[in-house]
């Protein structure tokens, strides 16, 4: 029999979300944010497009579409091309429409079924993106005192117990394994990477390697014999970290040693501030110098959280400004961009997909088939997104923000903005 309702639906590209009273729309293409009180009047409509059981498709009584609350919804759906109502003589049922679900074309989850023991049952290739390999490390007095600064951000020093070095056999055994698929990028990185007894093995081992290079290194470190020879080598870059207290002529008497002054194009220049001086000298020195590839690298240091309010911290406004495209928005719901497909390896083999987490194996004892595998199937790292953590997964604004920092993995704290400005810690 045929069905006389009117139907509402809603266009695929549209994304919603409902919390504390509050339905939030999101048109992808036009980057449109309506927001609706969720009053009584839109509450069982609003329920009815969120279970994707109705494939964003709803039908609509004589007297739902009487009232004023519907009307207006219905009328700035049109308006903004978010959806529409079909008559009902249209079709003889129920329309068909596309629920808008990430389609993840390998999978985040392990194959069920058994695979041959000559032939792997996944392929790191649709994985693995970036590995960081730490030559060596420090201890805290030598760190000092960016100790934790690698738990924040990418940073070349990692902290240990005892100073260790990568034995070189390990490091040909994971350039050998990672040399079978097809990274974006390869980060050397370390405490004092020319300390490394046997970085210029390392640097003959990569100058061949088809992939891009990254090496990790404080400014203070600068060798003019030893930066060039990296520098000349195709599809690598250096990353310099700056650090407070720094003159900007010792900087600029490192940059005129280089032999030929285009090489400036494959520096990069992070500058490490933790307070509104560093900051204000940091931008000094970038227009004193002219320099390009400039980022900043906050340092939390336990007692500037007013300086991350100012200068790190996001508002509502920002966080809808930043208007993902349907791709983006599939991706903050189902992985953790800044993760994702990244693994780095301390110097005793022991491998993370964030060096917030626990380690989930060992390059010693483990292939990078068996580490994909472990991470898909037990990790946490690349599937953390908002809707798991306090107090995102009860902001209407979740799928809207980045993924998920290590900076708000090692502060414990996941609300970097005004929505919840304080929040509450996990």
């Amino acid at each position: 029999m045929k069905d006389n309702s009117a139907w509402l639906f809603l266009e695929p590209y549209v994304h919603m979300l409902c919390q504390d009273g509050v339905f939030l729309l999101y048109n992808t293409i036009s980057k449109t944010v309506l927001e609706f009180s969720n009053s009584h009047a839109l509450i069982e409509i609003t329920e009815g497009l969120i279970d994707p059981g109705n494939g964003y498709v709803v039908s609509l009584s004589t007297s739902q579409l009487q009232d004023a609350t519907v009307r207006d919804f219905i009328r700035q759906l049109k308006e903004h091309f978010m959806g529409d109502l079909l008559d009902p003589s249209w079709s003889d049922g129920k329309p068909v429409n596309i629920y808008p679900e990430p389609f993840v074309k390998f999978g985040l989850k392990l194959p069920q079924e058994k695979h041959s023991a000559m032939k792997a049952d996944l392929d790191v290739r649709n994985y693995l993106q970036e590995i960081t390999l730490f030559l060596n490390t420090g201890t805290e007095a030598s760190a000092e005192p960016y100790t934790t600064a690698y738990l924040q951000c990418y940073y070349p020093a990692v902290v240990s117990a005892k100073t260790e070095e990568m034995d070189i056999h390990l490091f040909r055994t994971v350039i050998d394994d990672v040399n079978n698929y097809t990274p974006t990028l390869i980060h050397i990185s370390g405490i004092n990477l020319l300390a490394y007894p046997y970085l210029e093995d390392v640097l003959g081992v990569l100058e061949s390697s088809p992939f891009q290079k990254k090496y990790h290194l404080l400014i203070e470190h600068w060798e003019e014999r030893v930066f060039p020879y990296i520098l000349i080598q195709k599809q690598t870059t250096l990353s310099l970290y700056i650090n407070f207290p720094v003159n900007h002529d010792t900087i600029a008497a490192y940059l005129r040693s280089l032999p030929d002054p285009k090489l400036i194009k494959k520096l990069e220049f992070n500058f490490v501030v933790s307070n509104q001086e560093e900051l204000d000298k940091a931008l000094e020195i970038i227009k004193l110098l002219d320099l390009n590839n400039v980022f900043f690298k906050p340092f939390f240091t336990g007692k500037n959280l007013d300086f991350f309010r100012k200068n790190v911290f996001v508002s509502k406004e920002e966080i809808l400004a930043s208007q993902p495209d349907q791709q983006q928005v599939f991706s903050r719901i189902s992985i953790n961009e800044n993760d994702f497909g990244k693994f780095s390896v301390l110097p005793g083999g022991e491998v993370y997909a964030n060096l917030n987490d626990p380690m989930i194996g060992e390059a010693t004892k483990s292939s990078l088939v068996q580490l994909v595998r472990t991470e898909l199937d037990k990790g946490i790292s690349w599937r953390r997104i908002r809707a798991q953590v306090s107090p995102c997964k009860d902001c209407l604004y979740q799928f809207l923000c980045p993924p998920i920092s290590s900076y708000e993995i090692f502060m414990k704290r996941f609300n970097f903005c005004d929505v919840y400005p304080n929040g509450e810690e996990v």
